[in-house]
Order: structure tokens, then sequence, then C-alpha cells
């Protein structure tokens, strides 16, 4: 009985020591360019805690700070997190950036430039804030194209993976896909020519799955707008949840409507446009379709900054 006691003792602590190692920051196993890639895929800051093994601070850190559950909530969303030490694979950064105070912690943009330096002893609320004021700055410096400015990848460019989940909780990888790929855009549950357009493309579904080609919809609406799309349109293709808008920046779909069309909105739609997207800057995709091949390369497009205007069933089927 007492052997017995003893094991279940072993086995909640085990439990519990493996419950707090997946919590806090998830510090990855890469090297600064393949950081940089994934940033850019994922629509993220890279950050890196510099550190040597005789810094006591940096032990701390370690230890009590990144562990914390809240940080790890905000970094994991926003960052490409790595954990270097600056004697041994991190010394050209070392160089590069100057560093003489450990711990150092480095705030790139997806290029590898500096967007913010700190260093020292943080606990974890002190920590917080600092990754909070890294992601406002970066608010602050991006410019978002408006609907004039913005062009949409062109036919002959090849995509760069990306990852959704959509209404089923599955989650899509475009380079799983090994079939031609339909990627339609549109704004949002609350715009009629949208769920319009979608009950139409369900008349595609037979040639579509003739031709071994998928077909899916990117929303820039958090999942519970997402259910009110399905259940408008009655669709049975995969809806995407677009969250930061990554995959309409990777297609340069995205803009910034000019203030009073978006005065307009807010005032009419109220929370269905204010509270439906991943932030509240009013930002939206063009409402265009791409086909991509086999290998992620664009073969077709329509692009048209007018959100009435539509690539027609007849064009995508001869794309095919």
């Amino acid at each position: 009985m007492f052997t017995k006691t003893i094991y279940t003792l072993f086995f909640l602590i085990a439990i519990s020591f493996n419950a707090q190692s997946k919590t806090g920051i998830n510090f990855q196993t890469k090297n600064l360019e393949e950081a940089k890639k994934l940033a850019q895929q994922e629509n993220k800051l890279i950050f890196i805690d510099l550190h040597t093994t005789w810094c006591g601070p940096c032990k701390l850190m370690k230890k009590n700070t990144f562990p914390n559950p809240e940080l790890g909530e905000l970094f994991n969303k926003n960052f490409i997190s790595l954990y270097i030490d600056a004697e041994k694979e991190g010394t050209e950064l070392a160089k590069k950036f100057k560093i003489v105070n450990y711990p150092s912690f480095l705030f790139l943009d997806q290029n590898g430039e500096l967007v913010q330096y700190e260093y020292g002893y943080y606990n974890a609320a002190q920590f917080l804030n600092v990754g909070q004021s890294v992601l406002e700055k970066r608010k602050l410096n991006k410019k978002t194209k408006t609907l004039e400015e913005v062009k949409g990848k062109m036919v002959g460019e090849t995509i760069p993976d990306f990852t959704a989940k959509d209404q089923f909780e599955k989650t899509f990888s475009l380079f799983q896909e090994k079939k031609k790929t339909v990627l339609v855009f549109i704004r949002g549950q609350w715009c009629p020519y949208c769920n319009k357009y979608i009950e139409s493309l369900q008349h595609l579904a037979p040639e579509l799955q003739s031709k071994n080609t998928r077909l899916v919809i990117i929303s820039p609406e958090k999942p519970e707008f997402i259910e009110k799309t399905i259940s408008k349109t009655k669709t049975a293709y995969s809806v995407l949840y677009d969250e930061n808008y990554r995959i309409a920046e990777l297609f340069d779909v995205l803009y910034t409507p000019e203030k009073k069309t978006l005065d307009f909105y807010e005032k009419h739609l109220g929370d269905d446009f204010r509270k439906s997207r991943s932030d509240e800057s009013g930002r939206l995709p063009v409402s265009a379709t791409y086909i991509l091949d086999e290998n992620q390369k664009i073969i077709w497009r329509h692009f048209n900054p007018d959100y009435k205007e539509r690539a027609s069933l007849e064009d995508i089927l001869k794309q095919l």
C-alpha cells in the first residue's frame, strides 16, 4: 500500500512538472536565419535572450520570469523566441549589437533589424510591459497600405507556407496540399456580396473534386464570427481564420479603408465590424481570388479593389 502511494505521488509530481514546463515562453531551437523565415511566415517579431553561463541574473530570468504563463501567452503569440549563449553560437550577434551587459534582450523585426534593446533582470510583470511596449512600437511604425497602394501578389510568384485553423478546428497547411489550391479572400460575414459569392462557389464543388483541386475561403474574422458566415452561406468549404492578417499580408491584399468608410462601417455594423477581427484597426483584405499550383506558385489571380467585382466561376474553371 505504501509503495503504491509513493508511485502515485511521483506520478502526480511528474504531471505537475510536465504541465509547468509547457507554460511560459516557448524558446525555439533555431538560428537567426530560420527564425527570420518563420517570423515572416507567421507575421511575428523575433525575441532573443542573449545570455552567458556565468551570469546570475540570466539564470534568475530563466528560472523565475520566463516560465510565467501570462508572459508566455503574449510572447508565444507575437514573437519567435530564441535562447542563445553569447559566448557560443551567439558570438556574432554579441559583436554585431555591441553587447556588454547580460542578460541582453534583442527584439528584432522579420528582417533581423533591431526594434528595441533591453538588458538586466526583470520580473514577469516588468517583462510583460517590455513585450507590450515592443508590440506598440511595431504598431506605430507599421504603415498599412491604402486601397490604392495595395497591388496583390502577381502570377509567377511563389507563396511561403502558412497555417491557419478552419471552422472544424483543423489546421490547414499550404505546403501539405499536394494539389492545386483556390484561395478566396472575403471581408467578413457582415458583407452581403461576400455571402452571396460564397453561396455561388458551392456550384464548383463537383468540378473541383474531379480536377483534384481544393478551395479554401480566407476570412479576417474570429471563429465566432466565422460561424455566422457558415450559417448564412451553408458553405461546406473550409473557412480559415486569418489571425493577425498573416495570410492577407503574404498575398499583399491587406489595406486600411479611408476614415469616412471606417466611420460608416462602425456606425452601421457596430460590434460585427469593430470586434470581429484580430484588432480594431479596421484593416480589410481585397476580395481577391488566387489559384496556386502544387508547388505553391500563383498561376492565376483575380484582383479588383472593387469589392463588388469577384472572379467568375467560369474563369476559375478555365484555369484548372
